[in-house]
């Protein structure tokens, strides 16, 4: 460390000593700011750290065991440098901190997020910080939040800092005053003997100065005895008599001062002031005056001179003496500087007897409770309290009064106005110089805005900001206390989840403005639905979830729920948008499904999911057998994961004929999975929880480059290929990166880009057109070719189908299938065929398994063909095969 870094540390270090808290134990006050912390951020670690020269140590802490760490060693040194929110998602990947003891041994710190602790003069205390053994990110909103929580540490610090710097200028202000007191009344002792000897000697001079004249000697031993200067001086300002003190003060010899002036023993500035005084002498008989002597080393030293007018040979004089008053007058130079300190204060300070009338305020006390000081004098503190007598901190303040000893409560006070605000009251009680406590010293702070933050951080915690609801936390909270309740009464209560159906839809294709809009109404509906007792959370997303307090039987709760179901139904009229929403709800109840919060609670989601299993818009009460689904459900999805990393997945291949020719001009892949234990798996039973997982994002990267690779490698057999087609999901869709994707996968396989056409299916296409269309106009100009899937099962927009720059549209097999039997399939099949033909696109049909149905495709226009009456999908090598044989369709 440089020299000036050196300095700033020994700096931080002197902080840390000056708010107390350098070298220091935990403190049980700061155990609620680290747990809250906690809860916050949802981290199982917090804590409050100091640094020294050398060590971290814990002011508060939870989930760590340690007491202190070295400093080297410590994520808050870092924390400290930076001066700032400094946050490490993955400890064990960052070059910083992977090497830590702390990272590679107990407590395996992975994730840490710190807020250092800057005081009100710039230097880093410490840090508040969280920290977890899993990687993970921090929300804003969380870092907003240990942000404030930071400021409240600091808050409480400058708080303690300031009680402490008030309370040593109380002390110090007592000593004074006593000291003060106790040297007024000896300086007037002194002052009353001195002035009595000195009427006794003057009186003695007056009767008998012409018999006692011989005896000088003897006087002046007396005089010479006295402590303090002793002088006479006639009306000319020449001395005729002043004794051997006066001599070793001024240091001057018996002929300098017979020769000099009183004046010339004065400061010059204060010459008139003497001149003055002499003449009040001469006047009344007598005076006073302080005035700085001028010693003999130069020094001037404060003095109190009296002055009394006698005869002395002859003449009118001026007798008396001089006493030093310089520790009088530092005494209340003292006084002064408490006194303005006092004044000064932005913490309301006052003084009270012990029956709590108030003798003294400073001025912080007429701005912080409206009061003027004449106004409040005399009066009992309680008046503050208003009507509000009934808290908990006034027994704590009236038994300190009692017992004569310091306390310290937070209060309810009331301004002259009538506005509330907090007092942190700490009181000390003021002996006088015998000990006996005589006075009671009380500051008074405003901690109004610390209670304001502390209310807001309360509600960010158990109110969720969009919709005002509950959050999950209260709602367990709410859940654990009704089974509680049910406990004792041997009742029941329901539990339910409700996740909106077909929501994503709307907050993708309006916006997430609409969206959060309509979160809120729905929210206001669910809400209206319920009893006061109840509960209703937003448990996250689009998904609320409720608590049924008294619940018995099934078909009270039942009737509720229908109510529900029919209050989302109407519709929801947003910025002109008419939107309509419906919902799945599960239940579970206590204690049949459960006797735990988290027990219920997964029941519940378990039945919403069977709900949704449905067709949507219903409710379902929780059966076992939903266990066994939601079991089953959860490991398909490992597997998933499994086949995707152990190369499980493999493409067939069906052919597209073109009926003109009866020639093979394309494929399409079609994804299935080959696992270990047993054959192929059909993609209907895995990929719809592909997509809801967001596994068919690196499964379709997948499918994408091995069926160019696919294709690529006919042509390297000798093999002309031909086009082959892949399906793009709408998970894919929403990446941003699908451009690139699909770039980096043409040149990493060496296919020619006309050689690929992405297939879309007609509602992802709807989902968002505008984004859409700028995503389909960037693969268009990379040479590919774009068909639309499963045309006539969604609700395109013609303005929109003329826009797209696509190549082919698909009929939908279910058109297809039933082309013999259902006159409107045909009439559907024919009007697509003529649309697609209208719009320059070519045609081509799915799902074709007889004669019939080729023979109604030819009559009609139809462009190409694929299905079992032609070929089924097929393994690469069976397809290469087939276009070896250059297999034709049978034209008749």
């Amino acid at each position: 460390m440089d020299r000036e870094g050196s300095c700033d540390e020994s700096r931080r270090l002197f902080a840390l000593a000056e708010y107390g808290i350098l070298d220091t134990s935990p403190e049980g006050e700061f155990d609620d700011i680290v747990r809250f912390a906690g809860r916050l951020c949802g981290t199982p670690m917090a804590m409050i750290a100091l640094l020294d020269d050398s060590r971290q140590w814990f002011k508060a802490r939870i989930g760590l065991a340690m007491q202190e760490t070295a400093r080297s060693w410590a994520f808050c040194n870092e924390t400290i440098s930076r001066r700032e929110l400094y946050v490490v998602s993955d400890a064990s990947r960052d070059p910083l901190h992977a090497g830590s003891p702390l990272v590679t041994g107990p407590p395996y710190i992975r994730f840490y997020a710190g807020v250092p602790l800057i005081s009100r003069d710039g230097y880093a205390l410490g840090t508040i910080a969280v920290l977890d053994s899993k990687p993970r990110e921090l929300e804003q909103s969380a870092r907003e939040d240990l942000d404030v929580l930071a400021r409240g540490v600091m808050a409480r610090l400058e708080l303690r800092r300031h009680v402490n710097l008030l309370e040593s200028l109380a002390n110090e202000l007592r000593s004074s005053k006593d000291e003060l007191f106790l040297s007024h009344r000896d300086m007037e002792e002194r002052v009353r003997e001195k002035t009595e000897a000195f009427d006794r000697i003057h009186g003695e001079f007056k009767r008998e100065i012409a018999e006692r004249i011989r005896q000088a000697t003897e006087t002046r031993a007396v005089v010479d005895s006295l402590p303090g200067l002793f002088y006479v001086f006639d009306t000319d300002w020449r001395f005729v008599y002043w004794n051997r003190q006066f001599e070793r003060v001024t240091g001057k010899t018996h002929r300098q001062i017979a020769g000099a002036s009183p004046l010339d023993f004065i400061a010059p500035s204060q010459h008139a002031l003497l001149k003055s005084r002499m003449e009040d002498v001469i006047r009344d008989g007598s005076a006073t005056v302080e005035a700085d002597l001028l010693a003999g080393n130069g020094k001037r030293i404060p003095h109190f001179f009296t002055g009394t007018r006698i005869h002395m040979q002859g003449k009118v004089c001026v007798c008396g003496m001089a006493v030093d008053i310089t520790e009088r007058r530092r005494a209340e130079k003292a006084l002064r500087l408490r006194d303005r300190a006092v004044r000064a204060s932005v913490n309301a300070i006052i003084i009270t007897d012990l029956e709590g009338k108030m003798e003294y305020a400073n001025p912080a006390f007429e701005r912080m409770t409206g009061y003027g000081i004449e106004e409040a004098m005399g009066r009992n503190c309680r008046f503050l309290q208003g009507d509000d007598s009934e808290q908990p901190g006034i027994l704590s303040i009236r038994r300190a009064i009692r017992m004569q000893e310091e306390g310290n409560a937070l209060l309810r006070n009331y301004r002259k106005d009538g506005t509330l605000f907090w007092n942190d009251l700490h009181i000390a009680p003021v002996p006088n110089a015998d000990g006996e406590v005589t006075h009671f010293v009380g500051v008074l702070n405003d901690v109004t805005g610390i209670k304001t933050y502390e209310e807001q951080l309360e509600m960010h915690a158990n109110v969720d900001t969009l919709t005002g609801l509950a959050n999950r936390n209260v709602l367990k909270e709410r859940i654990d206390h009704a089974i509680t309740s049910a406990q004792r009464q041997r009742g029941m209560i329901a539990v339910g989840f409700i996740d909106l159906d077909n929501f994503k839809f709307i907050n993708d294709s309006l916006g997430h403005n609409i969206g959060d809009e309509l979160l809120k109404r729905v929210a206001e509906r669910l809400a209206s639905c319920l009893r006061g007792q109840d509960t209703i959370a937003r448990y996250g997303g689009d998904e609320f979830a409720f608590v049924l307090a008294g619940q018995s039987e099934e078909k009270s709760v039942g009737a509720l729920m229908d109510r529900i179901l029919k209050v989302l139904d109407r519709p929801f009229h947003i910025d002109g948008n008419k939107l309509f929403i419906s919902c799945s709800i599960g239940l579970s109840f206590y204690p049949r499904d459960g006797e735990d919060v988290d027990t219920l609670l997964k029941n519940a989601d378990a039945a919403m999911y069977r709900a949704k299993d449905k067709g949507r818009n219903n409710f379902q009460f929780y059966t076992a057998a939903m266990n066994q689904r939601v079991t089953e459900r959860l490991s398909l999805e490992s597997k998933l994961r499994q086949a995707l990393a152990s190369d499980e997945f493999v493409l067939h291949y069906q052919p597209k004929v073109e009926l003109a020719s009866g020639r093979i001009v394309g494929v399409e892949a079609l994804l299935r999975w080959n696992p270990p234990q047993g054959g192929l798996v059909a993609p209907g039973t895995f990929i719809p929880l592909a997509e809801e997982t967001g596994l068919i994002v690196p499964i379709g990267e997948w499918v994408l480059y091995t069926a160019c690779s696919h294709i690529r490698s006919l042509r390297e057999s000798g093999i002309d290929p031909v086009q082959v087609a892949v399906n793009i999901s709408a998970r894919q869709f929403e990446s941003s990166r699908l451009v690139d994707l699909v770039s980096h996968v043409l040149m990493t396989s060496g296919l020619e880009a006309s050689l690929l056409e992405l297939e879309l299916t007609e509602s992802l296409i709807m989902q968002n057109p505008e984004e859409v269309i700028r995503i389909l106009l960037d693969l268009k100009e990379m040479g590919l070719n774009l068909s639309i899937d499963d045309f006539g099962t969604g609700y395109s927009s013609l303005s929109y189908l003329q826009r797209l720059p696509v190549d082919r549209l698909k009929i939908d097999q279910s058109f297809v299938r039933d082309i013999g039997a259902d006159p409107n399939d045909a009439v559907i099949a024919r009007a697509v065929i003529s649309l697609g033909h209208s719009l320059g696109l070519s045609v081509v049909a799915e799902g074709v398994s007889s004669a019939e149905q080729l023979t109604f495709l030819r009559e009609n226009g139809c462009d190409e063909m694929q299905g079992f009456l032609f070929s089924q999908a097929v393994p690469i090598h069976e397809l290469a095969l087939l276009l070896q044989e250059d297999r034709k369709l049978l034209m008749h």
